[in-house]
Parts: C-alpha cells; structure tokens; sequence
C-alpha cells in the first residue's frame, strides 16, 4: 500500500498532515466532510473525511494537529473503498496488513507495545504510530493496520 507507506515516511497523507489548515486537509481530501467541534479550554476542530480524520488546534487559525488515518473503516463501512477509489484514486481491500508496507517502512518502525490481539509500533521520524491487530501466533506480516496517527 504505497500511499500508507509513505504517509508513514513524509508525516502527510494524501497531501494533508500536521502543519495543514482546514482549507488545504479539504483541497486534498475532498469537501464532504463532518465538522466536530471540541468544547473549552481544549478547543479543538475535527474534520471527518471517512478514511481520515484531521484534528486541528489554535483558533481562529486552524492547523493540523494530527490526522488519523482508520483503516479499520474500509470492512465497516461497504462503501468506503469504493469512495477512495473515486475520490483519491486508490485501491484499498477490506483489510490492509502490516505486510503490504514496504520493508523500509517496516524496518524503521520500533515495536512499543504488544499484547495478546495487538501490537503498536511508532515511526518517530514522523510521529507516526501504527495500531495492529490480530492473533498472536499468526504471521505478523498478516496482522491488520486499525488505524495510523500521525502528529502524536
């Protein structure tokens, strides 16, 4: 999954990552997006594009925090790998697995947390951390991504 891996090596999906406005995250991630406002002192702007959420602080000039990318959604929701498919161009499957990263991508991430059904691993060059899941005495490389966050 070449754009997955090189989220996880320029800190940016899709053009959009941590340093991003509003305006940029919509140009790059298409305009039908959920609005989610964080209340006081915390205030926070979350823009939900489906596959990705971006969350951003410093009101009244908005920057991209973090951008989560949840690729948990492409089995829940049926409809979503058709939608990156026209929107962005992508072809995802229901699943994307820790093997379907390149081996770089793979090679500079540190292992951080590992427990029965999940494992994380982080890239730090990019403040990237990788949520799997999955049995345990499987092949890691067939566990699958949940999510990315980038920026935290």
């Amino acid at each position: 999954m070449e754009a997955i891996s090189q989220a996880l090596v320029t800190g940016y999906f899709l053009g959009t990552g941590p340093g991003s406005t509003p305006a940029e995250a919509q140009e790059h991630l298409g305009t039908a997006v959920r609005q989610q406002h964080g209340s006081m002192p915390h205030r926070l702007l979350r823009l939900d594009f489906g596959l990705v959420e971006a969350t951003f602080t410093g009101e009244p000039h908005w920057k991209c925090r973090w951008l989560s990318v949840h690729t948990h959604r492409l089995a829940e929701m049926p409809s979503l790998p058709a939608e990156c498919a026209k929107r962005y161009g992508l072809e995802f499957s229901e699943t994307v697995t820790w093997g379907q990263l390149s081996p770089e991508v793979r090679d500079s991430a540190e292992l951080v947390d590992m427990s029965p059904f999940s494992m994380r691993y982080r890239l730090p060059a990019v403040k990237a951390t990788v949520h799997l899941s999955g049995n345990p005495e499987g092949d890691e490389l067939d566990r699958v991504i949940e999510k990315i966050s980038i920026g935290v």
